[in-house]
Order: C-alpha cells, then structure tokens, then sequence
C-alpha cells in the first residue's frame, strides 16, 4: 500500500542493526540490493496500461528475492487468512458486516454558501504568498539564495532548490483547504483565519521597513501527508527585503488578503444550526442510539482526519447527546487535547478506551465505577492497533485519501471475537460525484516536483510523489468508488502493491 519501498528498507535496516547481509544465510546476499531492486520493478509495472497492470503481473515482476525477503521478515494475519487456516471455532467469529451506508450531505442548510466547486476556484486562485517568499527574490539575487538554501541530492548529483520546496508546499496547503473544506466549514474557516493571519503578519512586517523576513512557520499541516513532513523539514529562510520584488509581493499579498478575508466572512455565516452536515451526523447517531443494530449496544465511533473538525464536533454533539439520549462522550486527538463528559474520567487515552471498550480492554471489575462512554469522536491518532470491538458502529466523517487508512480505520471495530452479530460502517461523501471531486485535487494541486527525504538521503527527485499521478488518482478513485458498496479487506484491493507496511 506505499509507493516506495524505502519505509520496508528502513524497517529491516532497524531489525537487522544495519547489517545489508544480515540475511546471506537465508539466500539474501544485500538487503539493499533487493529492495532497490523491487522499487525499481514496481516503478516499472507503474507505467504499464491499465489492463496489464495487475497484482499477479506485479509479483511476476518483483521476483523470487523479493518475496523471500518478506517470507522471513513479515506476518499476515487478514481477515480471510484466519479463516481459512485457522478457523475462528476457539477464538470466536468476525462479525457480519452490513452494507456501508453513504450520505452526501449539504454544505449550508440556508443555501447560501457556495459549492465547493466554486470555493475550490478561489482556493487555485490564491497566490499563498506568504509562504513563498522566494518566489520574489530579484534575478541578480536567485544564485546566491539557491547557493545557501539548496540541498545536495544523490551524492551532489543535483540539487533540490528551496523555491522549488517552497512551491510543492503551497500546492499541498491549497489540497490541505480543500479537504478542510470537505470536512467541515468550521474546520475550514479556522485555517483561512490562520492563512489570513499569517498574511497580515508579513505585510506588516513589509509595512514596518524591517531588514528581512523569515519564513513563517506552518500550522495547519495535521493532514495525513507525509509530503507535508519532508517539505517542512529543513532550514528556516531568511529573505532580505532589499532583495525582493516589493510592489510585486505586495501586490500578490493583498490580493491573497481580500481573497481569504472574504472566504472567512462567508464560512463564519455557517453556524451549526445551518450545517447540513453536522445535523445529518446528528440524525444518524440519534437512530442509531434508539434503533441498535445489536441489542442495548449504542456505541458510535466518529472519525475525522482533522483535529480542528474533532473539537468541533465534540462541541457540539456531546452536550447534546449526554441531554437527548444520555450518552456519555469523549474527544481524542492525539494532541493533548482529549475530553469528556464523564466527570471523573482521566483524560488519557488508556482511560478513555477503557471507558469505551471496557469489555475490549479487559478492564478490571473494580473500575467499573468509572462509567462508560458510548460516543467517540477522534483523528486517526487511533486508527490503528486498537481493540474496539464493543462498538458496532463506526461513522467516517470525512474520507480519508488513502483507502488503506479507511480500512484500518474499521478494523477498529471488525474484529475477531466481537460481541455483535452485525457491525455497520457508515461513510460521508462530498455532495459531488466523487469523480468529480478526485479531478478536483488533480486541479488544485498542479504539477508539483517533491524531495523524498528518507533515512538513506539517497532517493531520487520524484514527481506526485509516486511515479505516476494519473495511476494514483485512478487507484484511488476505484477504491473508494468500491468502499460505498462494501467493506472490503488490503488483499482486496485491485491494482495495489501488496505490501506488509
């Protein structure tokens, strides 16, 4: 399920203490050598046509070594390999899994704020140029910035320039709007406001004849990219304004400025009784609540991929369920920021998943004075490696990119000795097709050219940060279609790479 196979040869390097022919008695002479040689076999099976591009031609492809390599380092434990070679007899059984249920919901209640559609042009047309101070630098003044901010790739082979790091970050704040967008107009308004701010700032600074400017430190980057970690790794700019275009960053500032102050004044009129969305994830958890699926089981599992969505939600769902149908809640967002309704109830996640699954958990008799929560509303800071199998309902609030991450996001619930006889995913989709929506990202993206800053420091400049957008977006575009019928399993997954990661 990754594109590179850099992440595998930084996990073996760790198992193994860095030695390449830890594995020669096993029939592996290099490590290294195997799995460059995978990566670039996988590149290559990237660029076949659609209808060659299979998962039984890629192993064809990847060779015995590879697959050798797996054999002795992984283990795979799915869902239908339990089945098959175990059988579930002493352990328990999985739980029927309904048909997901699909919700496109409005933005405004009212009517009034624009599509998303439109917001998304307003978000391409933004010139984010706060962040881009070099993009303004004067010719005559470009080598010597490039000289001291460049990094040396591939053995001094080339160079990755600080401008062209700065652009592939402004492409990926303008996906980072966008989804916010998606995810919940509060959500959304709250970056703006971070992005207006941070515009304000540096015209100030501008204004104010100061020497130079730093290059402003970037918040709003908790979506699930690790594009996002390589671009903001690295040296903080400093840009004497003496060598910038004035008239021309100015100019573009102020435009950003009147653009984002006028998106802020539109998503502040969206309150949360005009939130078509927030009140149609009100209705479904209230049904839930009063027409379990398993008997006198009212727990709702809420995922959103935004800490600043997760807030918003508890907000304003806890004090409304705890008064309309008695159900305790809590918020977890794996940023020290955890809540709950349960006076008493520490606010660390052990405690917290103990109060929601305390029969998963195994929490001791003499704790179960602590009470139960019934509603969670968390990031993907739990998406993983979490038994939580009291619940039987689990709610998308946003879908996540990465089809893979929506998976591992049920497996939270779809596990092996459940208590339920049935668990039900429910999924909400942009009120578009999601066609429609996948270009959409494809658009406001542009071509960006990203640094693949491994543990080695020996990757090559790679484009879209696999070696095909287009097979990327198609990938995703077939998943995610396939996830609003059923739930569906890794090994399901059609024109993936299998992979243990």
């Amino acid at each position: 399920m990754n594109n590179r196979l850099a992440d595998l040869r930084n996990q073996i390097a760790f198992a193994t203490e860095g030695d390449d022919t830890a594995l020669m008695e096993h029939g592996i002479s290099s490590i290294d050598s195997t799995t460059r040689l995978a990566q670039k076999q996988f590149n290559r099976w990237l660029d076949l046509e659609e209808a060659e591009r299979t998962p039984s031609r890629l192993i064809e492809m990847l060779g015995f070594d590879y697959f050798t390599l797996l054999d002795l380092l992984t283990l795979a434990r799915s869902r239908k390999h339990i089945e098959k070679y175990y059988g579930t007899a002493e352990t328990g059984r999985f739980p029927d899994r309904l048909k997901p249920i699909n919700i496109k919901a409005d933005v405004d209640r009212a009517g009034e704020f624009r599509s998303i559609r439109e917001i998304n042009l307003e978000i391409r047309r933004l010139n984010l140029a706060a962040y881009a101070p070099l993009r303004y630098v004067l010719s005559h003044k470009q080598e010597a910035y490039d000289k001291k901010y460049s990094t040396e790739i591939r053995g001094g082979e080339g160079f990755f320039r600080q401008v062209d790091r700065e652009e592939s970050l402004i492409h990926l704040l303008r996906v980072n709007v966008l989804k916010r967008m998606e995810s919940a107009v509060p959500s959304f308004a709250l970056t703006v406001e971070r992005q207006l701010g941070d515009v304000e700032a540096t015209l100030a600074r501008i204004e104010a004849h100061a020497e130079e400017v730093e290059e402003i430190e970037i918040e709003d980057v908790d979506i699930d990219d690790p594009a996002f970690e390589s671009l903001l790794v690295g040296r903080k700019v400093k840009v004497l304004l003496k060598d910038v275009d004035l008239i021309r960053w100015k100019q573009d500032l102020i435009e950003d400025r009147n653009r984002l102050a006028t998106l802020v004044a539109a998503a502040r009129q969206v309150n949360a009784a005009r939130d078509a969305k927030l009140i149609a994830l009100r209705e479904v958890i209230e049904h839930k609540c009063r027409n379990p699926i398993n008997p006198g089981n009212r727990k709702v599992l809420v995922f959103t991929a935004f800490a600043d969505t997760a807030e918003y939600l508890y907000a304003q769902l806890a004090p409304w369920a705890k008064s309309t149908l008695s159900v305790e809640a809590a918020l977890m967002t794996g940023a020290g920021r955890n809540r709950t309704t349960l006076s008493g109830l520490h606010k660390d996640h052990a405690s917290i998943l103990t109060a929601f699954a305390p029969r998963s958990k195994e929490r001791p008799e003499d704790l179960a004075g602590e009470g139960e929560l019934d509603l969670l509303i968390a990031t993907d800071c739990i998406s993983e490696g979490q038994n939580l199998q009291d619940c039987d309902w689990l709610i998308n609030y946003d879908i996540h990119w990465n089809p893979v991450r929506i998976i591992q996001r049920f497996g939270r619930i779809d596990r092996i000795g459940s208590p339920n006889e049935r668990i039900q995913l429910v999924n909400f989709w942009p009120n578009m097709e999601l066609e429609e929506y996948i270009n959409l990202e494809q658009r406001v993206s542009g071509r960006m050219v990203l640094l693949d800053i491994s543990a080695t420091g020996e990757e090559n400049l790679i484009e879209q940060q696999s070696g095909n957008q287009m097979n990327d977006l198609e990938y995703r575009r077939k998943q995610l279609l396939k996830l609003q019928d059923a739930v569906i399993d890794l090994e399901d997954l059609s024109t993936g790479c299998p992979s243990p990661i």
